[in-house]
């Protein structure tokens, strides 16, 4: 008897669980379709034209010049935006004279890798990623947009007492400018006086001594030496590490990185005993699309300073 009791009390607290989930997935319907309206009828008193996505984003790009790029896999994109709710409440935005960072991923699937997460997506629009993807591609360097988000696809790092969850929210943003990872380095390298760069046009690894040792051995491939480094990351000259590290230097011509990065141990096999370098390069030679540890985020270029020392 206790069992049939224990059974039926269980399958009740299912039946009543499943009849909760019904219900609010009921009202949130209600509501996504209630945001729909909301913003139709907003663009239609405010006589704007928007085009749309499947996903239910409104959106309004102004291309001041075709001619600018595109932001393609791994470039930077600098923006500073305005967020409101329509009825004209200002709920959020850019601190004035600084723009916002947002690092184009290789798709949309791949926002909660911790890599992609420090290299900073536009959290409170995720939809704002899609304009850039194929077969929209909406977005150029100096646009403005304008974005109209239901509720559905707001982050929840936007919801607020002036942003309560069930309402659609206004973006203005402008692109500012969008810079590859090439003339992220240039602008770095430019804006700190960093003379007498080689550059290998195949890879992009830039490498320059700041304290030459002539006379000291050359280090050979398949040598075991101490390196002090610190490395800082191009897009902001944060530094990220430093310390001493054991590398064993291979051939930079094969695709193997001795334990390291490839372009610090290329960088590393230019050098002899007792010289001080700047080692620079793109994320192809570093950590690529994933970063790593929380500090070095998906796509950056890097410069290392680094000293070599005999073991």
């Amino acid at each position: 008897m206790r069992g049939k009791l224990i059974l039926g009390t269980a399958a009740s607290i299912v039946a009543t669980m499943f009849a909760c989930k019904q219900t609010e997935d009921v009202y949130q319907d209600r509501k996504t379709l209630e945001n729909k309206t909301e913003i139709k009828n907003y663009l239609s008193a405010n006589k704007l034209v928007a085009d749309s996505l499947n996903s239910g984003l409104f959106y309004v790009v102004s291309n001041a010049d075709t001619s600018l790029q595109k932001p393609q896999i791994g470039d930077e994109v600098t923006f500073s935006y305005i967020a409101r709710r329509l009825d004209g409440t200002i709920i959020d935005s850019s601190q004035v004279g600084y723009g916002d960072v947002f690092i184009r991923s290789f798709n949309t699937t791949d926002i909660t890798a911790s890599g992609y997460a420090m290299a900073y997506r536009f959290n409170p629009v995720p939809s704002f990623e899609l304009l850039m993807n194929a077969p929209y591609e909406k977005i150029r360097e100096t646009d403005k947009v304008t974005l109209f988000v239901p509720w559905s696809l707001r982050g929840s790092g936007d919801v607020s007492l002036l942003a309560p969850l069930y309402i659609p929210i206004r973006y203005d943003i402008n692109i500012l400018k969008v810079r590859t990872q090439e003339e992220q380095i240039n602008d770095y390298v430019v804006a700190n006086k960093i003379l007498g760069l080689e550059r290998n046009s195949e890879n992009g690894l830039r490498f320059v001594k700041t304290l030459a040792r002539p006379d000291s051995a050359q280090i050979e491939i398949g040598t075991t030496l101490s390196v002090v480094y610190t490395g800082k990351l191009i897009r902001n000259g944060v530094q990220f590490d430093s310390g001493t590290i054991d590398v064993n230097v291979v051939d930079p011509k094969g695709t193997a990185s001795g334990g390291v990065v490839k372009g610090f141990n290329d960088g590393i096999a230019k050098m002899r005993y007792g010289e001080k370098a700047i080692i620079i390069f793109p994320s192809t030679l570093g950590y690529g699309a994933t970063g790593s540890g929380g500090k070095i985020p998906a796509y950056s270029p890097l410069l290392f300073e680094v000293e070599a020392v005999r073991k």
